[in-house]
């Protein structure tokens, strides 16, 4: 008689499966954090909030002829005012209870998913604002740069943006906008994701999206579900308020008209990061406010810069051990990052061809709604409807936030643009 085999056992075996749940994808929300933690909080109505500033100095200055001379006229400081509104933001999470019931204890799953939910939904709800807060007010988040199959496969290369498809993810719902944001084209979801090549996979149909995939052409822009209209008006990130152009609107000031709300600035032209323009970039705040205007600064930049940085200590570093001693060998630097003796605040949703000093106690938000559960009455949990017009067995609840970002000096800054990025990024 043949021997019993594993086969004729397997009913008997236990199933292990590991209680780790190892992260598996990026969630940063370093930006974010920052001007969380350490910007003012204003509350808010629907109505504008005024950020009064002091714009330009006043007095007559000049010689004097005290023997009957003529002391002239005067004049009094300029004051002018920088408007500001909140706008909201929504996170939605969505449960069968089929999850609810097969997970609801540690003898059937390793962990309750919809507990969880309300932990993971947290924390993706806030790495997508930090993605939010990296754009220049308009809501963009990635420029279409190459489609294929029929606009299903889209190309973001970082050559034309340079954060490529980082401030996207997986499962996001997105606007599609022609390229002068004239047109909003409809909405599709990402079904896959490669954040090293730049690519996206869209759908449509039913819930994913509107849009008619074949109507994508190159130079459309990627947008979050939700805006409406022509040059939609988003949240004011970190490239509205650090920029140094001398057209468009900053929170109501005309640029053209105020160089005082333009952000000092550098521009590398592609070349590859020097200590020199470090210090230029510092420099051009204290030309711009002072020698004693200058406040605690932060070093805000993604892992390609902040590489480039190190190569410049590395290449002249020189390695001394203790005589009779045997050490170990490490070529990299350890410990705080700094950067011109600036602390780093190191995302990797930064801008990988840019470095920004910031001054945080200069930033801030407009809040009418802190991050909470989206509620009617006393009730955070809404249920799901099924084609027959009764209830689906799927529930749904909401994250929201109605916020604006803002600074009240946009010259207690400075960046570096266009630099390079080191080999093999």
């Amino acid at each position: 008689m043949a021997s019993m085999t594993n086969t004729q056992s397997v009913a008997l075996q236990l199933e292990k499966v590991r209680r780790k749940l190892p992260l598996l994808y990026e969630r940063d929300d370093v930006l974010f954090a920052a001007i969380k933690a350490r910007g003012d909080v204003e509350r808010v109505s629907s109505r504008n909030m005024r950020i009064p500033l002091k714009m330009r100095p006043g007095g007559k200055y000049g010689q004097a002829d005290m023997d009957g001379g003529d002391l002239g006229r005067g004049s009094g400081t300029t004051y002018d005012v920088a408007t500001v509104t909140p706008i909201f933001f929504r996170f939605g999470i969505e449960i069968t209870k089929l999850v609810e019931y097969a997970t609801n204890s540690s003898e059937k799953a390793v962990a309750n998913a919809a507990k969880k939910e309300v932990i993971e939904g947290m924390a993706q709800f806030r790495a997508a604002l930090d993605k939010h807060c990296q754009t220049s007010g308009n809501g963009v988040l990635a420029n279409i740069t190459a489609v294929a199959g029929g606009g299903a496969n889209i190309t973001a290369a970082k050559a034309t943006n340079p954060h490529g498809v980082q401030l996207l993810y997986f499962n996001q719902k997105i606007s599609v906008y022609d390229s002068t944001l004239a047109t909003n084209r409809g909405t599709a979801t990402i079904s896959a994701i490669d954040y090293d090549a730049d690519t996206l996979t869209l759908i449509t149909g039913g819930v994913e999206g509107t849009i008619t995939l074949a109507t994508i052409v190159v130079g459309d822009l990627i947008l979050p579900d939700g805006v409406t209209g022509a040059n939609p008006t988003s949240l004011f990130g970190l490239k509205f308020h650090q920029n140094s152009a001398a057209t468009g609107t900053w929170l109501g000031l005309n640029r053209a008209n105020f160089p005082e709300i333009r952000t000092p600035t550098f521009n590398a032209g592609g070349a590859s990061l020097t200590v020199g323009m470090v210090r230029l970039a510092l420099n051009k705040i204290k030309k711009a406010l002072g020698i004693n205007g200058v406040g605690k600064l932060m070093a805000y930049c993604n892992l390609e810069q902040d590489h480039a940085y190190e190569q410049l200590g590395v290449a002249i570093t020189n390695i001394q051990t203790p005589t009779g001693k045997v050490s170990d060998l490490d070529l990299l630097f350890q410990g705080t990052r700094t950067m011109g003796g600036i602390p780093s605040m190191l995302s990797i949703n930064a801008d990988p061809t840019r470095i920004d000093f910031l001054d945080m106690t200069h930033w801030g938000r407009a809040v009418m709604q802190d991050i909470d559960y989206f509620e009617i009455g006393n009730d955070t949990i809404f249920p799901v409807y099924g084609a027959s017009g009764g209830l689906a067995t799927a529930y749904l609840f909401y994250f929201c936030t109605g916020f604006q970002i803002w600074t009240d000096s946009p010259r207690n800054g400075s960046f570096i643009s266009n630099l390079q990025k080191p080999s093999g990024y």
